[in-house]
């Protein structure tokens, strides 16, 4: 199957993103990898919705369109450019985007595993407590009134900076526990991000019996769909894209297989 898409890119207008992170590097850089869609997903917290998080007040929809403008300046040589946001579940289980701007984006992905950001430090310990703030968190999401709007979950359960091995997590979690959430997100149409950089430093005899493909082969046997996201901050940021490549092979995923948006 041959990957023609990406999810889930960060711009500039990012802060955790740096300065090589712009529209025209990432279009040359879809013409070098053969991608004929792409999707900027910057950080967002719709000013609609109370800020649990200061960093992110003002990654408003309106700083995030400015890219925009950017894209408009420039020549995609045909590659289609899709304008949608990473926002985030805060700790109360909110999804800080309205329905109002929800309605403008193209497409809309919620992490559950940004558990730096949201999660009480009390829960790193023990790890299961941690295990289960990601479930608790996955269905918040897609049972969240703006459910209907969310196309991704980017990441999943892959814990981001996790001051241990974030795969003892996902050991924690029990199959059953994991086919739960993935058909309750197929209920509502929410594709399943595969994330190249979750297998960061991995090879492809590692990738093979990594909990999270194992993970991921759940998600497929529950009926979801699946996006390619590069979670690109930086120019390098497409390095290990062609991993998605051993990961699509090794789950045997087939065109049919990616949701609709992203074909």
């Amino acid at each position: 199957m041959f990957i023609d898409h990406d999810m889930h890119i960060h711009t500039h207008y990012s802060p955790c993103a740096d300065a090589t992170a712009t529209a025209e590097h990432y279009i040359q850089k879809a013409h070098e990898l053969g991608l004929k869609k792409i999707g900027f997903a910057d950080h967002m917290w719709d000013s609609a919705v109370e800020c649990t998080i200061p960093d992110y007040r003002k990654l408003t929809y309106e700083h995030i369109s400015q890219i925009k403008e950017e894209v408009k300046a420039l020549d995609a040589g045909g590659i289609e450019i899709l304008f949608g946001c990473e926002t985030e579940c805060d700790k109360n289980g909110t999804v800080a985007v309205s329905e109002e701007v929800a309605e403008q984006l193209d497409f809309l992905i919620v992490p559950q595993s940004h558990t730096h950001l949201t999660m009480p430090k009390d829960c790193y310990e023990p790890h299961r407590k941690h295990a289960e703030f990601m479930l608790e968190r996955f269905y918040n999401i897609v049972e969240s009134p703006v459910s209907k709007y969310v196309t991704t979950i980017p990441h999943p359960f892959c814990a981001v900076a996790c001051p241990y091995d974030n795969r003892e997590l996902v050991r924690l979690i029990t199959d059953q526990e994991f086919s739960d959430c993935f058909r309750a997100a197929k209920e509502k149409n929410i594709a399943v991000e595969i994330n190249a950089g979750a297998f960061a430093g991995k090879s492809i005899g590692e990738i093979r019996t990594d909990p999270m493909l194992h993970m991921l082969s759940i998600a497929k046997s529950a009926g979801c769909k699946f996006v390619f996201g590069s979670d690109s901050h930086r120019s390098t940021g497409h390095d290990g894209f062609f991993k998605n490549y051993v990961i699509a092979c090794l789950l045997e995923l087939k065109p049919e297989d990616i949701a609709e948006f992203a074909r």
